[in-house]
């Protein structure tokens, strides 16, 4: 695990003066802050900050490079198998995963890539005949930015090491647009404009006649001699496998306990980690994590965030978000990776599952949407939800929250019904927030099926290519990575994303439960309560902390008027409004829209030197 930076030029004739190469490193050393290195070759210039969890001798570090440095590889990720896919013939200096992917990539190139079973990103240069091959795993579990112009391809694990490369670039419009809709960016345009996001499971070539690009990985057919059983104990078991302490991540759901009795199998001294809240029961799941630990005999670490430690913790959270990003959730990953990451390096999770096997509350709310005995009481919940609707921090309010959106899931048609789910705000709402540019654009394309899940239904590709691919694996990857703690996801094996993929809605999903095959066929692992338990939220009470300490930093600094003015961005009267809404008795869903602002304006002033003026 690692971060990786390049600059390859089309024609080494012009090649540019680059900046001081410490600049480069230090904005990807939080990824990698065991060792990092700059090698500068005829056609290009290499970056990587290493995280060292298999093989930690400098016989791993990278660049790597061959004796004639006619191939040079940066690498960030894991490849889980590389054992069975090393050449018993072959003498390599390292015993870690690099060299054999070196070897494999020199053999096969991008053929090689369907054999991995792991995730990365991937810099491959070939000086001999001046190509780079960059490459993405198959699910986006590890990132990979990329820019071009008319001289060189620049590429780099995180945005800041990219603009340290390409230099101020001008603000997309349309991805603000998207932001403001999601909570978050997604799609290959990315939120400054030339930079792309390279597609899951696909490939990039650049050579001297340019850059070609296609896609490397395909669903295929589940073998018939495995069970889900076997192959998620496989996945853990070959996940576990570093020379660094490993633990897993509990949240007391379904999805982590199963991952952490299946590692317990394996690693009898196993410790585990998790997150509360000290004030707020209702989002409190600390309980659950500590019934399966004990069930499970593991060495757990709990900790319990107040709004104190929030505030205490915001100014570096705000600091470390490379694009812009408001899933509150990502506050609890950071700071239970800060806390791990004191104990182990690697931690697996149950990242994949929700998507996987129909786990989140909307794939309930899209099946009880069609259900014939909405249509005669959809008046009463029409009333009683427009009416009552609250936020997410209690019970109560919650459900009635819940009774609104089912009513409104009603009208909908199913590409309508997946746009309403994933919003967090209107088309209205956005368009009215953004003072110019903005169309929707490219946020409609993201409901556009087509890749990889083209074949399968409308709510399965868009789980995993936009809300798996955009929102979690991102959230995963950034808010981990700030802490130099790599985590690992035995739900997306390879193996187990095609059997789930082949599996029927009926064995997923039904009026009574969630996850069906998961709990029939693993549920004896873990304490009944816990298979039992419907899916419960991972999420901050943000209306009660901005609207608590927070609200005078919210009014004067953060959504200032006059500084919302003077940027020329986004609408004062618009934002004005909403921050009444949220101080209201009747908030709604305002804090989730509120908070995308606070991140969205902390995003600029951090970013201020790279955004193009005037632009």
């Amino acid at each position: 695990m690692c971060g990786i930076a390049g600059i390859f030029y089309f024609n080494s004739k012009h090649r540019e003066a680059l900046p001081q190469h410490h600049t480069v490193l230090e904005a990807i050393k939080h990824r990698g802050p065991d060792f990092q290195r700059h090698v500068s070759y005829p056609s290009a210039d290499l970056y990587h900050s290493r995280l060292s969890i298999l093989d930690l001798s400098a016989a791993s570090h990278q660049p790597f490079e061959d004796s004639e440095k006619q191939h040079a590889l940066v690498f960030n990720g894991e490849i889980f198998n590389y054992k069975s896919l090393s050449d018993s013939h072959l003498k390599l200096n390292s015993s870690g995963d690099v060299a054999v992917l070196f070897e494999c990539l020199k053999k096969e190139k991008e053929k090689a890539l369907s054999r991995l079973n792991g995730f990365f990103s991937i810099g491959f240069l070939n000086t001999a005949e001046h190509e780079l091959l960059l490459a993405r795993d198959r699910y986006g579990i590890k990132p990979l930015y990329y820019y071009k112009d008319e001289n060189k391809l620049v590429f780099a694990s995180e945005l800041k090491a990219l603009l340290c490369l390409t230099g101020p670039l001008e603000l997309n419009s349309e991805q603000v647009y998207t932001y403001l809709r999601l909570n978050y960016c997604a799609g290959q345009e990315r939120i400054f404009k030339g930079v792309y996001s390279l597609p899951p499971g696909t490939f990039l070539k650049a050579g001297k006649d340019g850059i070609s690009s296609g896609s490397w990985y395909q669903v295929s057919e589940p073998s018939k001699t495995f069970n889900l059983s076997s192959l998620l104990s496989d996945a853990v078991k070959l996940r576990l496998q570093a020379d660094v302490p490993v633990g897993c991540f509990l949240s007391g759901g379904l999805d982590s306990s199963l991952i952490s009795a299946l590692a317990k199998q394996e690693k009898p001294d196993l410790k585990t980690f998790s997150i509360g809240f000290k004030e707020h029961s209702y989002l409190d799941e600390s309980r659950y994590a500590e019934l399966v630990s004990k069930h499970l005999k593991t060495t757990h670490h709990a900790y319990l965030l107040s709004e104190e430690d929030f505030l205490q913790e915001l100014p570096d959270f705000l600091k470390s978000i490379d694009e812009p990003f408001a899933d509150s959730s990502a506050f609890n990953l950071y700071l239970l990776s800060k806390h791990s990451r004191k104990e182990v390096k690697v931690a697996l999770s149950g990242d994949g599952a929700d998507e996987l096997f129909k786990g989140y509350l909307k794939h309930k709310a899209l099946l009880f949407s069609a259900h014939p005995l909405l249509r005669p009481i959809s008046g009463s919940l029409n009333f009683i939800g427009s009416r009552l609707a609250g936020s997410r921090e209690n019970a109560v309010q919650n459900k009635l929250r819940q009774v609104h959106k089912l009513k409104q899931l009603r009208s909908l048609n199913p590409l309508e019904k997946q746009e309403f789910l994933a919003s967090i705000s209107t088309h209205r709402e956005a368009e009215g927030l953004i003072t110019s540019g903005g169309s929707g654009k490219a946020f409609r394309q993201l409901f556009q099926n087509s890749g990889n899940y083209a074949a399968y239904l409308l709510e399965d590709w868009f789980d995993l290519q936009v809300v798996l691919a955009e929102d979690m694996l991102v959230k995963t990857d950034r808010f981990s990575m700030r802490h130099g703690l790599e985590i690992r996801n035995p739900f997306l094996d390879y193996r187990v994303v095609d059997f789930a993929l082949h599996l029927n809605h009926r064995q997923k999903i039904n009026f009574r439960q969630q996850k069906i095959i998961l709990r029939k066929e693993l549920g004896h692992l873990i304490p009944k309560e816990i298979v039992r338990r419907p899916k419960k939220g991972f999420e901050l009470p943000l209306k009660s902390w901005l609207c608590g300490q927070l609200r005078g930093t919210l009014e004067k600094d953060w959504l200032n008027e006059e500084k919302i003015k003077h940027e020329g961005l986004l609408n004062a009267g618009a934002v004005a409004s909403l921050k009444s809404r949220l101080f209201s008795s009747h908030p709604g869903d305002s804090a989730a829209k509120v908070w995308a602002l606070i991140v969205f304006e902390n995003w600029l002033n951090n970013y201020r030197s790279f955004i193009k003026p005037n632009a």
